[in-house]
């Protein structure tokens, strides 16, 4: 064996020209591959996907006549009346919750130099926090019965900004001038997308929940979509900013419900709750509400995943071109190969006239592909961390740099586990390219070319 290993390096320095151009010819390849099949892979996960089918997104659709739904992504989220209604029926289901996107500034209790955040949060109930599986650090959800109470739960940017990353849990932290008392530290840096809102966004994620009640006292602002029918319009600004009150009796949709069924019970669950919003809207349509024909409607998550994952075309299209360019690259590598061996007839032919077998001639061959090939594939992983890099650089631009880094970094970081399948994919295919070369080398008989 160490002959033959011998043999396939020197055979690698032979046309050692050559022997770089097929390098560089599949690192290329290989390089745009990794990189856009990385993109697309993590792109498309999210930590919610062992129970998607269980997740169901309820929306109701009280908008006018003129209202066009443009995707799965812009039906209206509740009113506070159709809400309240849900909330009150007669329904089985694991978890039920409402949440809406607010903003606020958040200071520090105490005078130290820990400058205040601009922070994008959540007003909900505590079963949000089932529902979107959230991880603790630090303390836990409030209590049911502190659901009106003055206090907080904050991300570990939060807590590694104003704490320095110690237990923050029982400390007091300020929300517009107001103290709420923290009472759980989560870690969101797992969760890729911003599900609860269904902007599935990658921009930025929660940095603070609090609860409904507490948010609506307090007044914080409904910062997320809002669609209002044509009456109400005129004081969507009002609704976001001020009259909280107003708002509840008002056409406007800001409660984002999600429903989460048990999986052994899942479709009696999903089929009751089905008939329950159809019910409803016919009752509520005799009263001159949803006047569209389509009036409600749950979507699951794993529905919502596959129907985002069609927003990205692009990638999915530069992905099918970085397979036609590895294949060309292959054609290429067949094509190189077989002008390197052109120039070791005479070796090959010697080698056989001295005793080697046509099978010793193909193993000394495939060693040197396979040579050739982890090079190429290590050279290619190191260049698609460039090129994820570079990914990650043009799409923090595209968003003015005002997306959270860590959280986009996600989606361009180098996933070894994948890479290394996609490299024993990549390594096996360039040894069946390499396959004809080796065939023609080794078919050469001994003192062919020895003649004269």
């Amino acid at each position: 064996m160490k002959d033959l290993f011998q043999l396939a390096l020197q055979g690698v320095k032979q046309k050692g020209k050559l022997t770089i151009l097929m390098i560089v010819n599949l690192m290329i390849g290989i390089t745009l591959l990794l990189t856009m099949s990385t993109t697309v892979k993590l792109s498309g996960n999210s930590v919610l996907t062992d129970k998607a089918s269980q997740m169901h997104h309820f929306s109701l659709n009280y908008m006018d006549n003129d209202f066009d739904i443009r995707n799965q992504f812009r039906y209206p989220p509740l009113t506070f009346q159709d809400a309240q209604a849900l909330k009150n029926a007669d329904l089985d289901y694991k978890h039920l919750s409402f949440n809406y996107d607010t903003r606020f500034i958040l200071e520090s209790e105490q005078l130290d130099s820990a400058r205040p955040m601009i922070a994008t949060a959540s007003a909900s109930d505590v079963d949000y926090f089932n529902v979107f599986n959230v991880p603790f650090i630090y303390g836990a959800p409030w209590l049911e019965a502190q659901s009106d109470s003055d206090v907080i739960v904050i991300d570990k940017k939060v807590n590694d900004h104003f704490f320095s990353g110690e237990n923050s849990v029982g400390q007091f932290i300020k929300v517009d001038k107001q103290s709420l008392k923290i009472v759980g530290v989560m870690d969101l840096s797992q969760h890729k997308r911003r599900i609860s809102n269904m902007r599935f966004s990658n921009r930025y994620n929660d940095l603070a929940i609090v609860p409904m009640a507490t948010a609506e006292r307090m007044n914080l602002p409904r910062a997320g979509y809002m669609p209002c029918q044509t009456k109400e319009e005129n004081q969507r600004s009002e609704y976001r900013q001020h009259n909280i009150s107003a708002l509840k009796s008002a056409e406007c949709g800001y409660l984002h419900t999600w429903i989460e069924f048990d999986q052994q019970n899942h479709q009696q669950q999903l089929a009751a709750a089905t008939l329950w919003a159809r019910n409803y809207t016919q009752q509520q349509a005799n009263l001159g509400r949803f006047p569209h024909e389509e009036k409600y409607k749950l979507n699951d998550l794993q529905l919502l995943l596959n129907e985002f994952a069609q927003f990205m075309r692009w990638e999915k299209v530069y992905l099918q071109f970085s397979y036609l360019l590895f294949a060309i690259c292959l054609v290429n590598t067949v094509g190189i190969l077989l002008a390197k061996y052109q120039s070791k007839n005479k070796l090959v032919s010697l080698y056989r006239a001295l005793g080697a077998s046509r099978w010793y001639i193909v193993k000394i061959h495939l060693i040197e592909i396979s040579l050739i090939a982890f090079a190429a594939i290590i050279a290619g992983v190191l260049f698609a961390h460039l090129g994820l890099e570079l990914m990650f650089q043009v799409n923090m631009y595209q968003m003015d740099y005002s997306a959270d880094p860590s959280l986009v970094k996600h989606f361009f970081s180098m996933d070894y586990s994948f890479a290394l399948t996609s490299g024993a994919f990549i390594y096996a295919a360039i040894l069946i390219a390499g396959l004809y070369p080796v065939y023609r080398i080794s078919g050469i008989s001994p003192a062919s070319q020895l003649r004269g």
